[in-house]
């Protein structure tokens, strides 16, 4: 049967897992026409691919709704979706290996985290390469649209998928506004305080919605009069009288009905056929030839995926649910590299909402992405006594990737991550798979640049430890393990057994004067969906939470408040500050003490004696700690060598991370 479908595919001229269609709007030199070593100059090549999905075929089944959207004259689902690709002008000189980036929110993150250069989704200007890393060691790199209903814009990767006209029913939006003078949306051409809508309201009939309002996470919601609100149209709601601004850290969930739902599990099985017809097939149906390589001679032996934060859980997600193999029974990505994610998405499932995010400390409850199973391997689940985990339907089809997940301090804290690496009780370890290998980054927070404004957390944020230099180690230790087997360095994360993960209410934090700790961490509360939730429906609106709670340890840390398991880089080994993956928000932004979304803290050190005394920090002092400048460099520099020599750096950045130690001295 496969080599009569392979045959098919090959030989008669069909389109590759349903792939129909390919624009490519443009193609030009990358960089200004730089070339990157061995591997040469590269292209960007920009564009739009079309595709349809049979909603009859076994691998398409699962997508929640497919089969009551709207079908072609052939009786399949239509969609098409955004791409971006750069790739070595002769592909014969790259190094063998697709590179594929699961855009976070239609913006591209991959050439930020591993080359060096700012945030950005321009890859126009010359400098858009950064250090060239990913070029220099030969990979290609590619990008796709997999989100419904972003804005529309040059900069954002989109994806349009059809809606099922023939379905209404209630749904519900969250709030949380950290300045008085909240998002404006436009309105007959003026701006007004308004809160915009995740899907337009199929009736403006006030008495079919309800707003309510809390001050903290475990207060009962308060109903706010219909008195107090409006409607300014089918988008947005806003407070009454007109110009109220909405309260600064005050949670407000709104239900309403919405209807016509977006099929957004397309979305999973977009970036299947995508890649699918990147690897093995060399034109479209149009005889357009794969972008990837003249004639098809594109020289891809592996495919690699990494995704940060939200696009990790796109990829835990993708897995579980089994779509890392094509419709032809292929596998789609031999790697995956989940970074900073620990649950799953809010994707696949009727008024689906993925770029919402459960796993906080404060604000955004109930959406339905931390449920078990949360580890690799098959577990039994404290709560409901079914068996399962993230890699069984792909251990069942012999589809599964190699995995090497990455995580900073701040999932410990705000997404429940030791349920990856413990039994759903927390209560001892798990055994991590073979093809798994998890990487914990002691005391960063979850991205470098700090993620909310100055003020809503109550101290400075943690932009000390910088985890980049040992993802680019990583990444081509994936690579190196997908093609030859070469294993990569050892799984590094805190363990129950040596006590470096525990309950927080068993650390034991330094009094440092005027910082105020955290309670707990955020727990993995779950929620009542309805009867239908295993179809992807949600019928209780907004879902009614139980009194289940998972159990969440977090990272153990030594007197100086800093975690002691874990790959320490350098910045943390030999440290100038305590750093963490957690902060608090201040008393001006609402919600005093909680945790401040996903923000770190890094606290320095005195820099003398005398200054550690007037101020009565029990953490000894820079110049108590280290001779002089030099002495520390050193120590910083010999904690860098010691990594390279384990496989968790690359020469190339020992430099860079003891200048960067010098700057910050």
């Amino acid at each position: 049967m496969h080599a009569l479908l392979l045959f098919s595919f090959l030989f008669t001229g069909m389109a590759f897992a349903e792939v129909t269609r390919i624009e490519i709007t443009s193609q030009a030199p990358f960089a200004g026409g730089k070339s990157f070593g061995g591997a040469g100059s590269y292209v960007r090549i920009s564009g739009r691919f079309h595709g349809e999905l049979d909603p009859t075929h076994p691998a398409n089944r699962k997508i929640v709704d497919i089969r009551l959207a709207p079908r072609n004259a052939r009786g399949k689902v239509e969609y098409s979706a955004d791409f971006d690709i750069l790739r070595p002008a002769d592909p014969a000189k790259g190094n063998g290996t697709l590179l594929y980036d699961v855009n976070n929110r239609g913006n591209k993150r991959l050439l930020h985290l591993l080359n060096d250069m700012p945030a950005s989704n321009s890859l126009a200007a010359p400098d858009a390469a950064g250090d060239g890393f990913l070029m220099r060691h030969g990979f290609t790199v590619a990008w796709s649209g997999w989100i419904p209903g972003l804005p529309r814009s040059p900069q954002l990767l989109r994806l349009d998928v059809p809606g099922v006209a023939a379905i209404e029913q209630p749904v519900w939006d969250e709030f949380l506004f950290n300045d008085p003078a909240p998002q404006q949306v436009l309105f007959n051409d003026a701006a007004v305080r308004a809160a915009e809508l995740s899907f337009a309201a199929a009736s403006l009939d006030k008495a079919r919605a309800q707003l309510t309002a809390r001050n903290r996470n475990d207060e009962a919601p308060v109903v706010v009069p219909g008195a107090g609100w409006e409607f300014v149209d089918s988008g947005a709601i806003r407070l009454l009288p007109a110009g109220t601004p909405f309260r600064p850290g005050v949670l407000y969930q709104f239900s309403y009905r919405a209807k016509n739902p977006p099929v957004s599990g397309i979305g999973f099985a977009a970036t299947r056929d995508w890649i699918g017809f990147l690897r093995y097939q060399q034109q479209d149906a149009a005889r357009t030839a794969n972008p990837l390589g003249p004639d098809g001679r594109h020289n891809i032996s592996a495919v690699l995926a990494h995704g940060t934060s939200q696009s990790g859980r796109f990829l835990r997600d993708f897995v579980y649910q089994g779509f890392n193999e094509t419709e032809d029974l292929r596998l789609v990505f031999e790697g995956i590299n989940p970074h900073i994610a620990s649950a799953r998405l809010f994707l696949n499932q009727r008024f689906a909402q993925p770029n919402r995010l459960y796993a906080l400390g404060y604000g955004f409850l109930g959406y339905p992405d931390t449920n078990f199973p949360f580890a690799y391997g098959k577990q039994r689940d404290q709560r409901s006594r079914v068996e399962g985990g993230l890699l069984e339907r792909c251990r069942e089809r012999d589809t599964c990737p190699k995995v090497l997940h990455t995580v900073s301090s701040t999932e410990y804290w705000q997404g429940g991550h030791s349920l990856v690496t413990t039994d759903s009780a927390g209560a001892m370890d798990a055994v991590l798979p073979e093809n798994v290998r998890i990487y914990h980054f002691a005391g960063t927070q979850h991205v470098i640049a700090p993620t909310m404004a100055r003020g809503v957390c109550a101290m400075p944020p943690n932009t000390t430890v910088d985890s980049r230099p040992a993802m680019r180690a990583l990444i081509l230790a994936l690579d190196r393990w997908v093609k030859d087997g070469t294993p990569p360095p050892a799984s590094v994360y805190p363990r129950i057994a040596d006590h470096t993960l525990l309950p927080a209410g068993e650390l034991k934090w330094p009094a440092i004067p005027g910082i105020a700790i955290p309670r707990a961490p955020n727990p993995m509360a779950q929620f009542d969906y309805g009867a239908r939730m295993a179809e992807g429906i949600i019928d209780t609106v907004p879902p009614a939470p139980n009194q289940f709670r998972y159990r969440v340890l977090v990272p153990a840390i030594d007197a100086d408040g800093n975690e002691i398991a874990g790959l320490r880089m350098p910045e943390q080994a030999v440290p100038a500050a305590t750093t963490t993956g957690w902060s608090l928000r201040g008393a001006e932004s609402g919600g005093a003490g909680e945790l401040c979304y996903l923000d770190g803290v890094a606290l320095p050190f005195a820099k003398t004696a005398a200054e550690r005394a007037a101020t009565k920090d029990p953490r000894p002092s820079l110049a108590e700690r280290y001779q002089d400048r030099n002495a520390y460099l050193s120590r910083v520099r010999n904690s860098a060598r010691e990594l390279q020599k384990r496989g968790y750096l690359l020469e190339e950045d020992i430099g860079k991370i003891v200048e960067r130690a010098s700057r910050a001295w």
